[in-house]
């Protein structure tokens, strides 16, 4: 098992695409959950004729509520990115003919498995670490900027978002990882994951106002529980005005059983398939 795994933080590490997603992530989060709405609020300072409050666009990016705004990107914006990662990690070995090489020096394949699930969520860790640093860093640089206070959350508050944010990417690099080992390709798990999670789902969230039977379904979709977490840590939902994918259809722990379930499952089945079928 530790030969696996330094394996597998040798692969994570030198494999281009990992970095380039978690890069983008980073950016992405900056740009649009920090740099994008301040720009917004300066060119509303002094008076809005659109109606809109500079105040309230500026609070969220403050460092007291920075955490929320982070949030409140990853059940849309950032899971589909974590899918992307998911599918770099698993789908590399497909490309590159790994899975095979591994597999005749008698590792078990369900041992090369977990290696993979544990060294990937290491990662995400990593991911997640960065971006919330970044968009902290340019938070408090907006409040440098603009005369105002430097209050950070307390220390529970950012663990619990910190919490949020590893567990929603967790669950769709879940996803992406199946998907990869399924199809055995990345290019293929990206586009059905993100049809999957940037159309099915929001076309679910969009039609269960008319169609209420589509409730049950909403409760189990990977974004509609990210967006509930979001919620329950004080995102603004997106039927308030708030950033997209933020609803609030269940419970905080429902919601968490729910993500913590896509992992279980998804990373089970993966498991399962590269224990029964051939890998070339």
């Amino acid at each position: 098992m530790i030969g696996c795994l330094r394996a597998e933080f040798l692969s994570v590490r030198k494999r281009p695409g990992v970095w380039i997603v978690g890069g983008a992530w980073v950016a992405l989060a900056v740009a649009f959950g920090m740099a994008v709405p301040y720009i917004v609020y300066l060119s509303f300072k002094g008076g809005s004729s659109s109606g809109s409050d500079p105040e309230d666009l500026i609070t969220s990016l403050l460092p007291d509520q920075f955490m929320t705004s982070v949030v409140g990107l990853y059940p849309m914006f950032g899971s589909a990115l974590m899918l992307v990662f998911g599918a770099v990690v698993a789908g590399g070995d497909h490309r590159w003919g790994t899975w095979g090489t591994l597999f005749v020096q008698g590792t078990g394949r369900i041992t090369v498995m977990a290696a993979k699930s544990v060294v990937t969520a290491v990662a995400l860790l990593c991911v997640t670490a960065a971006v919330v640093a970044a968009t902290a860093a340019v938070s408090a640089l907006i409040a440098f900027a603009d005369g105002r206070p430097v209050h950070w959350p307390p220390t529970v508050e950012l663990l619990k978002g910190f919490g949020v944010a590893w567990l929603v990417s967790m669950a769709a690099v879940a996803l992406g990882t199946f998907l990869a080992v399924l199809f055995r390709n990345t290019g293929a798990a990206i586009g059905v994951g993100l049809v999957w999670l940037l159309a099915l789902e929001n076309l679910v969230s969009g039609v269960v106002g008319t169609l209420p039977a589509l409730e049950a379904v909403q409760r189990v979709l990977l974004g509609a529980n990210g967006g509930s977490l979001a919620a329950a840590l004080g995102s603004s939902t997106q039927d308030a005005g708030g950033t997209p994918g933020v609803v609030a259809v269940s419970g905080p722990l429902t919601a968490s059983f729910v993500l913590a379930g896509y992992v279980v499952v998804f990373l089970g089945l993966s498991t399962m398939l590269v224990s029964r079928r051939d890998v070339p």
